[in-house]
């Protein structure tokens, strides 16, 4: 398989994750959905490094990498649930682009790296699109459940990202060690932590989410966490990981930001509902501005 057509794919399967992941978001809260499903993600990391003989890295590496899992994870992945809940998925998916920038300019700060003019307008120009996306993305006429806004739009706007920048910090910290470890045990160390983090801090995560109580947990739920857990971890990782391994990292990215984008025509197809000009416009700005954040 080229590796194009794989960084299309896992922007595809994290489109489509947006999607079975907003439902029982909603029902259940960001953080609660986020610690189900993290269970799934726990095993299947654990499976596939068991499975391959890839439990190492240096001692070193463990403190950095649990902290790691905590920010992308326990922060990150609550937080972006928390958003799928309030504002939808396609809402969200935008959003999220905002965590290259983000970890570009903590590249800068961290460690040194180069933060070129292009780059700049790369940053600048993701935000446009995820603005006009937001702001003019959603017609009058519109009513299917993906794009209804529960609470306040800027609230979930916040938590949406507050989800990136939890992504980008993650990556970032885990950045000084990724040459000592194995991206699968790193992957499921990471995981580990974070789903016992999720837990211990069960109260407090779904009071400050403003999660429902007393929702029952269906069979339903538990079966589209773990179709989201396979859906973005076995299939849209693998993916990833096969087209970095066999691609360059530049178009790689550029081809994921086009994730805002997939999720439209997928959106269209299950809910027969178009999805506004203003969305379309917004995604292909996003990815242009992607395209110039890493230099094309």
């Amino acid at each position: 398989m080229p590796f194009q057509l794989a960084a299309l794919a896992a922007a595809a399967m994290w489109a489509t994750d947006g999607l079975v992941a907003s439902g029982p978001a909603t029902r259940l809260g960001g953080p609660r959905f986020a610690r189900i499903r993290m269970i799934f993600v726990s095993i299947i990391f654990a499976a596939v490094t068991t499975a391959t003989g890839q439990w190492f890295f240096s001692s070193s590496a463990v403190a950095l990498l649990a902290v790691s899992g905590l920010v992308g994870m326990l922060v990150g992945d609550a937080a972006l649930f928390t958003a799928y809940s309030k504002i939808g998925p396609r809402r969200t998916s935008m959003l999220f682009t905002t965590n290259a920038p983000m970890a570009a300019i903590m590249g800068m700060v961290f460690f040194g790296e180069r933060f070129t003019a292009w780059s700049g307008l790369g940053a600048v120009t993701t935000l446009v699109g995820v603005f006009l996306a937001i702001h003019y993305g959603s017609s009058a006429s519109t009513s299917n459940a993906y794009e209804q806004v529960r609470g306040s739009l800027a609230a979930g706007v916040g938590w949406g990202l507050l989800g990136a920048f939890g992504q980008a910090g993650g990556a970032i910290l885990a950045k000084p060690v990724v040459e000592d470890v194995s991206a699968l045990g790193a992957g499921t160390w990471r995981a580990l932590v974070a789903t016992v983090a999720l837990w211990a801090l069960a109260p407090q995560m779904d009071r400050i989410a403003g999660s429902q109580d007393g929702a029952v947990l269906a069979q339903r739920d538990v079966g589209l966490s773990l179709v989201s857990a396979v859906v973005s971890q076995v299939l849209g990782l693998t993916l990833l990981l096969y087209a970095l391994g066999r691609g360059d990292a530049g178009v790689v990215t550029i081809l994921l930001a086009t994730t805002p984008v997939l999720i439209l025509p997928i959106l269209w197809l299950v809910t027969d509902d178009r999805p506004a000009i203003g969305a379309w416009i917004g995604a292909l700005v996003t990815v242009v501005g992607a395209a110039l954040l890493v230099g094309w």
